[in-house]
């Protein structure tokens, strides 16, 4: 029998050292104290290695002689290495994972980085993010890999958050106070999480705490009149645990064009509600609740033209509010077997309303809500140290209630999902996942993924991925009516717009049908097939480098075209299946550990974003006849810059002094299509590239307050084109932690 004790360089034990007979399967773990025991039973070896890793420690291989340590006890000091994390991550797998462990692209960001960098929105946090640029789109959204904001799965503590506004979903909406971290999965994901995730996954993982008794209470209030006023408590004991916090949240608004009548961004005000609890009814049974609550209301001017020289100013009043609950059920029968059983309920609902300043009177009130239930079992098994499976099966019901869907439209899906992870050696994993949803407006879904990962040496590490992401067409892609009173274009969806179309010419508002409806064909999910392979480094102990390369050729991708030509010179426009589109590129973040004091990195992304263009030519054949030929090619997209990249430098010293700096860089990017021709020209129709710069500083005083000063966009940096560039933002903050 081999025993021992596993410390760090201090003298501290460390538990779940994994502790390896080379060369044999023969293995434990440390335990709480440290120690270990291994039957040597069945070597029959005088001599034997001994391999002992743990997470955030440098490996170790012992050369021992068995019949000089059978029977005593082995004191094993093991080194702490700076960039091997025990930071430990759910959206990858669905299972707790290390990050080091998982075998697809993750980027974590900790509580905190996000503290320290005094961000309050999600938005703010995202934008600095390596590959991440901020988008406006029907408000303010996030593109991943060159993906719209429509194709990327946002949840908070794995409850996917709904409302979303032509797609996107405005990430203002969700604070990041009582954040533990952000965890970021690029690629697609649909194997795991299905629809929405197929440029990625955004999980906000809340805060919980592990003292009987704790509370916090912070306040910053800034330029525009913004000001986060953000509490939170929490009450545990050994079998049942309270987490609450309330944030509230308001801005006097701002305007870009001084011309206008309207607020870029209105004035606002809301709050946020979450309550999380667990109850452990016994070592094998818990019970969880996970509560969230979000309203706003907005107050901003606007105008209607009535002739050349009169115009009317409204007042509107928009609101909305988003409500998500998951009961849970954690279950274990037996050793090395999990059971989960939850239940996600949750609804959005946003009203808007606008009224002649001068009367009163409403000129335009519209409605929108959405509700969605997602039931979900899952039961994983882990067969050995090599072996882990996982099953899920579930349902999700959405419906609408809104002018512009008339009906209630209602989408049900049915899917059921399987992973399994095996890990021949200490150095490789490989891990393949499959998902099957049949959707009820659709044609079913399947989605597979493999990927692996491996460990060449203790300094380097490879990881690669494979696979298939879908998109579901949206309400709006199928059932949309609408018809824009000042305008005057009309747009449906593919199942609306055969009766739209009918209406109208019965009104005579048609004059010219561009495209027979009987000759539409089928809409289909917008699917993808994606790589990504990179790998890891620490060519000294100081730095991390990290590189990941990727390609991602969509199909089907849903886009709207005009069917028919109105009176009034106007579109009707409906939605098709029409576009091939591919993006690829690379990301590298190189971080840095000067001292324990200050740290820094870079990232960067170079993207290449194109679109199939077809355009018909007129040209001379081989027999000098004119004939019309369609022309083929991909060409760069709206919206993407090809270069892209951040630097952060934080610092902290012992005394409680803290600063930090982080610039965000965007190159050029294609803005107007004034050829319309679909695709970016070379002269004239890219907007300039530019440079965003933060800055914060902050001062601990004893051990519950903390107060912190800074500037967001230091430099002043604004265009219309992006409306959630404010300009300088100056504020102060406090916060006490009892």
């Amino acid at each position: 029998m081999l025993q021992g004790l596993v410390t760090n360089e201090n003298g501290e034990s460390l538990k779940d050292a994994h502790i390896q007979i080379k060369g044999s399967d023969i293995a434990t773990t440390s335990d709480e104290e440290g120690q270990f025991r291994l039957n040597l039973d069945s070597i029959s070896d005088k001599g034997l290695k001994l391999l002992i890793t743990r997470i955030g420690y440098r490996a170790r291989v012992l050369d021992l002689d068995r019949q000089k340590v059978a029977g005593k006890a082995l004191h094993i000091t093991l080194q702490e290495v700076i960039y091997e994390s025990d930071t430990v991550v759910v959206t990858a797998t669905r299972t707790k994972r290390d990050i080091e462990e998982v075998s697809i692209p993750v980027t974590v960001v900790d509580g905190d980085e996000i503290r320290n960098s005094g961000s309050m929105r999600l938005s703010d946090i995202l934008s600095e993010q390596t590959g991440m640029q901020i988008v406006n789109d029907h408000g303010t959204g996030i593109q991943v890999q060159g993906f719209d904001p429509d194709y990327t799965l946002v949840m908070i503590d794995g409850n996917p958050v709904i409302g979303r506004t032509a797609g996107t979903l405005d990430l203002t909406r969700v604070t990041v106070r009582d954040v533990e971290q952000i965890e970021i999965v690029k690629g697609p994901s649909s194997a795991l999480w299905g629809s929405d995730a197929l440029a990625g996954v955004i999980n906000i993982i809340t805060r919980n705490s592990n003292d009987p008794l704790s509370a916090g209470l912070s306040t910053r209030y800034g330029e525009n009149n913004t000001l986060d006023l953000n509490g939170n408590l929490s009450l545990n004991t050994d079998k049942w645990e309270n987490d609450f916090s309330l944030n509230r949240h308001s801005s006097g608004g701002y305007k870009l064009n001084p011309r206008s009548v309207s607020q870029t961004v209105p004035e606002f005000d809301n709050y946020t509600l979450n309550y999380k609890t667990s109850l452990e009814l016994s070592d094998r049974l818990r019970v969880d609740t996970d509560i969230r609550y979000f309203t706003e209301s907005q107050r901003n001017l606007g105008s209607i033209v009535e002739n050349e020289d009169f115009t009317r100013i409204l007042n509107s009043d928009d609101s909305r509010e988003d409500f998500i609950v998951r009961p849970s059920v954690h279950f274990t029968p037996a050793e090395r077997v999990d059971i989960s059983f939850d239940w996600m309920t949750s609804f959005y609902k946003a009203e808007s309303k606008q009224r002649f300043r001068e009367s009163g009177d409403v000129h335009n009130s519209t409605t929108f809500k959405q509700y969605y239930n997602m039931p979900e079992l899952q039961a994983g098994y882990r067969w050995d140290n090599r072996h882990h499976s996982m099953i899920g099966a579930g349902a999700i019901f959405e419906n609408l209630e809104s002018e512009r869907f008339p009906g209630q439209p209602d989408f049900t899906t049915r899917f059921l999902f399987a992973q399994h992870s095996w890990t021949p050696s200490q150095r490789f994993e490989i891990t393949g996942g499959l998902r099957f949803d049949a959707h009820s407006e659709y044609s079913a879904q399947v989605s597979p993924k493999l990927s692996s990962r491996y460990k060449a040496a203790d300094w380097i590490q490879f990881r690669a991925s494979a696979g298939r992401g879908f998109k579901a067409p949206e309400f709006r892609q199928l059932f949309l009516d609408f018809t824009n009173a000042t305008a005057g274009y009309s747009v449906f969806g593919h199942s609306t717009v055969a009766e739209g179309l009918s209406r109208l010419q019965q009104e005579g508002n048609i004059s010219r049908v561009l495209i027979p409806v009987t000759s539409l064909e089928e809409i289909s999910a917008e699917s993808s097939w994606a790589v990504n392979f990179g790998f890891d480094m620490n060519p000294l102990d100081f730095t991390r480098v990290r590189v990941n390369l990727f390609r991602n050729n969509v199909s089907d991708l849903i886009e709207t075209a005009p069917v028919a030509r109105k009176t009034n010179g106007q579109s009707v426009f409906t939605y098709f299946n029409v576009d091939e589109v591919f993006t690829q590129g690379i990301e590298t973040e190189l971080r840095l550990n000067f001292n324990r004091n200050l740290t820094g990195s870079l990232g960067y992304q170079y993207l290449d974003a194109r679109r199939k263009i077809e355009r018909e030519r007129r040209v001379q054949n081989e027999q000098g006849e004119v004939v019309e030929r369609t022309e083929t090619s991909f060409q760069p997209m709206f919206n993407r810059s090809t270069h892209s990249g951040n630097v952060k430098l934080f610092y902290e010293n012992e005394s409680g002094w803290g600063a930090n700096i982080r610039g965000i860089l965007r190159g050029g990017y294609g803005l107007f299509d004034s050829n319309g021709n679909g695709f970016v020209d070379d002269d004239g129709e890219s907007a300039p590239g530019y440079t965003v710069w933060n800055l914060a500083v902050s001062r601990k005083l004893g051990s519950m307050f903390t107060i912190q000063a800074g500037a967001d966009n230091l430099l002043n940096h604004t265009d219309i084109n992006q409306p959630y560039l404010a300009g300088r933002l100056w504020y102060t903050q406090v916060t006490v932690e009892i």
